[in-house]
């Protein structure tokens, strides 16, 4: 588990005891899992590094970048200068080209999605060639991924989606909100004002628990 320090924005690991963490990161733009590997963007987008797992030492493993997208299918990072995706091939340590800008994109456990840079359409990637992508939706705001499933946000009042592995079809998850991350078993939802964190449930969605209260956004791991 790793919380970012509010104050020195440092990235902590825990120990496994209560109140002890451990520096494993100075300040970085990103970080991101992929696996049993966290990987980060330098501070300055330089740089793409993967975390030794141990003590605060990174390896250099990709060169500038803007964001990072990890999951079970692996882990992609968009080009600063033109928005394409790429995909870490950590066998070979290349990245190939996978597709083209997008406005979003999510990582479950088998596939890479991605929106349309004017958000109209949800694709999904089968792996190979950068060809490899079909249409599964239509519009959306934001995209968010659990190991085994793809969510979507409604583009009229927010609302979650779940896709159902079948083109077009795409399920409720959860009334609007200001933001969501999901985990294989949990959706948590920050309300539409921020005043409160809610958690479902991916299985039987409708039930929900208030968690917390106000918060900027939520966040989990997978």
């Amino acid at each position: 588990m790793f919380a970012v320090d509010s104050d020195s924005k440092q990235l902590l690991g825990y120990l496994g005891t209560p109140g002890r963490w451990a520096p494993v990161s100075e300040p970085a733009a990103e970080f991101a899992m992929s696996g049993n590997q966290l990987y980060r963007i330098a501070a300055d987008h330089s740089a793409v590094q993967r975390w030794d797992g141990s003590g605060a030492t990174w390896t250099v493993i990709g060169g500038p970048a803007s964001h990072l997208y990890g999951g079970g299918a692996g882990l992609f990072a968009t080009h600063p200068g033109d928005g394409r995706i790429y995909r870490y091939d950590s066998g070979a340590n290349f990245w190939p080209y996978v597709g083209n800008a997008g406005a979003d994109f999510a990582v479950t456990g088998r596939h890479l999605y991605g929106l349309t840079p004017d958000r109209s359409e949800v694709f999904q990637w089968n792996g190979g060639a950068s060809s490899s992508w079909f249409r599964v939706g239509g519009p959306a705001t934001s995209l968010h991924a659990s190991p085994g499933h793809v969510f979507a946000t409604t583009p009229d009042h927010g609302r979650l989606l779940r896709y159902t592995d079948s083109p077009e079809s795409w399920a409720p998850a959860s009334e609007a909100g200001a933001d969501f991350t999901i985990t294989a078993d949990h959706i948590f939802r920050l309300s539409p004002d921020r005043s409160a964190v809610f958690q479902g449930s991916t299985r039987t969605p409708g039930t929900w628990t208030q968690i917390g209260g106000p918060a900027a956004a939520v966040a989990a791991s997978q």
